[in-house]
Formats: structure tokens, sequence, C-alpha cells
């Protein structure tokens, strides 16, 4: 019987810079898709559409960041698969994102503004940047690990 062995991880100061880069492209995605929205808003779009299209604009930037920058993908890994799991991967933190806040908003009686924003930071760190570090971009150990596991 062969013993599954995990990886060995990553120096300390690696995981940092990579933690860092992932926080540093959800910040400028977020400021894009905000600039986007009342931009559009203020030119006479609708707030819905608006919304729509700067969440869209927000999450191509952040995966084309992240993939690039934050976790140095570039020339390895499928286009696709990571793209898709990226979908998965943020269509579940949006439903965390709104549970969590209504939890805080409502059950905790936070104030909306910095409920919402508490919720997006645990969600960011407990949540988006463990998965997108292992599953939407695996290093090609982990991915090797993951192939021989299924």
């Amino acid at each position: 019987m062969s013993e599954l062995t995990l990886p060995r991880p990553a120096s300390f100061g690696l995981e940092i810079q990579r933690f860092a880069r992932a926080n540093a492209s959800t910040l400028l995605a977020t400021a894009i898709e905000w600039g986007l929205i009342t931009t559009l808003v203020r030119s006479g779009g609708n707030y819905l559409v608006s919304a729509g299209v700067g969440a869209s604009l927000g999450a191509l930037m952040d995966f084309a960041l992240k993939r690039r920058w934050a976790f140095m993908r570039r020339g390895t890994g499928s286009l696709r698969a990571e793209s898709m799991r990226y979908v998965m991967v943020s269509s579940l933190s949006l439903g965390w994102n709104l549970i969590m806040a209504y939890g805080l908003v409502h059950w905790l009686h936070v104030p909306p503004v910095p409920g919402v924003i508490a919720a997006s930071v645990l969600v960011g760190t407990l949540w988006n940047y463990p998965l997108q570090r292992v599953f939407v971009f695996p290093d090609i150990a982990l991915r090797g690990l993951h192939q021989r596991a299924t």
C-alpha cells in the first residue's frame, strides 16, 4: 500500500508574497469595478446593468492579475480549467459574503457598511485566498497530487 505524501510547502516568505499580491489584485480589480460602475451610473446608465458590467470587468481583471502576477501561472496550467474553477470559487464566495453580511448586520447588529466590509475581509482571507491558492491556481506539485488522488 503506497503512502500519500504532501509536497513540501513553499517558503513562508513566498507564501506571504503570494498573499499580498493576491490581495493587491483584489483591491485593484475592485477599484476598477467601482470606478466603472460610478462612471456608468453618473452617465445615466441603469444601476443594475452598471453593477453587472462592473462586476464582470472586475472579475476578469482579478482573474488575470491573480493568474499572471499573484500566483505566477504564466505558461502553466489550463486557462479554461483555471477560469472554470475561479468562477466556481467566486460564485460560492458571493454566497458566503451575503450570508456573513446578513448575519453580522441582522443578528449581531453591526452597521451595514462595516458589516459588509468585515464579511468581505473574512471571506477573502478564509475562503477566497486558500481556495484560489490550492484549487484555482495550484502549484505543479499540488496539481500532480490532485491528479494522482483522482
